[in-house]
């Protein structure tokens, strides 16, 4: 299973998931989608950032979680499922 968390550079609420990603075990992949994927939009319907895909979950901020703390839960209940 492949997580990719989508992000850029000078983004405290991106770099604060991926850290905490990092603190939690948690392997991703990093996409900063001003280099490498002008589509990302498209992937995760949303242009909100970090977000995070799953397989075909996304996990946006503002519809899937508030705080980072909660998008790290939310992300380890998921991986749990799986």
């Amino acid at each position: 299973m492949e997580i990719k968390v989508f992000s850029m550079k000078g983004c405290q609420y991106c770099d604060k998931l991926k850290n905490k990603l990092t603190e939690n075990k948690i392997d991703f992949i990093e996409i900063d989608v001003d280099e490498n994927d002008k589509s990302f939009s498209k992937k995760v319907n949303n242009d909100l950032l970090p977000a995070v895909l799953i397989d075909k979950t996304a996990f946006l901020p503002d519809k899937s979680f508030k705080t980072i703390d909660e998008a790290v839960v939310q992300i380890k209940t998921h991986l749990q499922v799986l």
